[in-house]
């Protein structure tokens, strides 16, 4: 069956990528033990003509979680906080029962039915019987008290003396019942303890990922061990990344034929199992996890996964950290770790580290556009120290155009926003090659304000109202996340350069 309809193909522009947002869905996760899964359905490629997709998925909790996150192509990554000493406590809870008594304690049987139980009394010994508080006449025998067993007999008595021969007997000694705490299973005190401090404050995890295809088409989040929770969202922010169109020059007819669809490609037997020389693992208790071939949707074929060593249960013992003063007023230490390396099959080193003070409070103000993002300050490392990168206003939408014909095989150059003098302003779009702008000014960056920082050249921007061409200053900027690096355009002749930030390496 043939159908053919006429499709205007119109001069496009040189636009950049357009961002438009799909979804954003948060959930609340319960407080308590979490293990998962969690799923979060999110759109697929092929209702999107196959566009990338960027997946951001953002985690606020409390107590320091560590989860693992898995993209809609089945790519996996932890989120959270990778802290083997809490880890290990979590681990030793999930070991044991919560009603388990203390060991070695043994109740007493109850009384028989209808008796009510007696408290335990210390028996007293038997008291001599007292002697007449008198004094007796001189010259009468005086009786003698009964031997008792001491180390010495009681001295004698002179005959026509009074004595006062009442044996005085001690009070018993007055006590109470205190309550002891006890552990129900070996760690529990450090655990409760380790609870209390890291649920004492909210921590924000984010990761982002390019999805080039989709498997699945959900956003899925589990534990592998039973995770401490509270005050838990999870929120999933899906944006198509819709590339300029491709240019063409005049109306053309197209004829589409509709056809059978090819049956699924099955799926090859599994190729043979690999033969596998581990080297000696550095630690005698590690236990090896041979190899094995894993199936990959995506890519269509089988991929061998290599065998590494498995953790052994206990670590070495924590080094001692002498973090000293903190480099700001409100840092935080966190304490060194041990991290398992399975590829060599022992326990590697992460020394301790400062966090950064509380983000700084700022004032939203003279916002450009309407549509202009606010990008809220961090901290940066800085020199062994932190550095505050203030806060700002991100680049605006573009504004609606009409592209205008352009004379002499000219191509169109879009409007777009522009940092001039700190500040976003609106350039309109034009025609380019109208006017040979003046050579590029040479420009002195200066000392780099940070490490990740990168200087994004200037260049020369034609101004259609007043028909001149006016100087964008360079500028250092930071790139919007990691992975990010600063692609130049160039239009013509090299008259006029611009650029884009691009993902190019995803976080893992």
């Amino acid at each position: 069956m043939l159908r053919a309809w006429p499709l205007s193909l119109l001069l496009l522009s040189c636009t950049p990528v357009q961002r438009v947002q799909l979804m954003k869905q948060t959930v609340r996760l319960e407080d308590g033990r979490f293990v998962g899964p969690v799923e979060i359905k999110v759109p697929r490629h092929a209702d999107h003509q196959g566009h990338d997709f960027e997946v951001r998925v953002t985690l606020v909790a409390q107590c320091d979680p560590l989860f693992t996150l898995a993209w809609p192509d089945g790519e996996q990554r932890t989120l959270g906080v990778d802290d083997l000493k809490w880890q290990d406590l979590l681990r030793a809870r999930a070991g044991v029962s919560e009603a388990r008594p203390p060991q070695g304690a043994q109740r007493p049987p109850p009384p028989p039915r209808g008796q009510v139980a007696q408290p335990q009394t210390q028996q007293q010994p038997m008291q001599p019987p007292q002697q007449p508080d008198v004094a007796p006449w001189p010259g009468t025998p005086q009786p003698q008290p009964q031997p008792q067993a001491q180390p010495q007999p009681p001295a004698p008595v002179s005959a026509g003396v009074g004595v006062d021969a009442q044996l005085t007997i001690p009070a018993p000694t007055v006590g109470h019942w205190q309550a002891t705490q006890t552990e129900s299973w070996s760690g529990q005190f450090a655990f409760e303890a380790e609870r209390t401090r890291r649920c004492s404050g909210s921590r924000t995890f984010t990761a982002k990922y390019l999805n080039a295809f989709d498997d699945t088409n959900t956003v899925a989040i589990w534990a592998d061990l039973p995770q401490e929770l509270a005050g838990a969202e999870l929120t999933v922010e899906l944006t198509e990344l819709i590339p300029p169109p491709k240019p063409a020059e005049k109306a053309v007819v197209v004829e589409a034929r509709l056809e059978t669809p090819k049956p699924a490609k099955q799926r090859p037997p599994q190729p043979k199992q690999r033969v596998e020389n581990p080297k000696p693992a550095q630690d005698a208790n590690a236990k090896w996890n041979p190899g094995a071939w894993a199936w990959r949707e995506g890519v269509g074929e089988w991929i061998w996964v290599p065998g590494y060593w498995l953790q052994p249960a206990t670590g070495p013992a924590l080094r001692n950290d002498n973090p000293g003063n903190p480099p700001l007023a409100g840092c935080r230490w966190v304490n060194g770790h041990w991290v398992w390396v399975g590829s060599v099959g022992g326990w590697e080193w992460v020394n301790g580290h400062w966090d950064p003070p509380p983000p700084l409070v700022e004032e939203k103000r003279d916002q450009p556009d309407p549509t202009a993002p606010w990008i809220s300050g961090q901290w940066l490392t800085w020199n062994g120290s932190f550095r505050w990168n203030p806060g700002r206003w991100g680049r605006p939408q573009p504004r609606a155009e009409r592209p205008t014909p352009c004379a002499n095989g000219n191509a169109w150059v879009s409007g777009e926003w522009l940092t001039v003098a700190a500040r976003w302003t609106w350039s309109p779009g034009f025609c380019a090659g109208t006017e040979r702008p003046p050579p590029p000014k040479i420009e002195t960056p200066g000392a780099r304000p940070h490490p990740d920082a990168v200087w994004l050249a200037g260049f020369w921007r034609w101004d259609v109202t007043a028909r001149i061409h006016f100087w964008i200053d360079g500028h250092w900027e930071l790139p919007p996340g990691e992975g990010y690096v600063w692609v130049e355009e160039k239009i013509g002749n090299d008259l006029i350069i611009r650029g884009h930030w691009e993902l190019r390496v995803v976080p893992r």
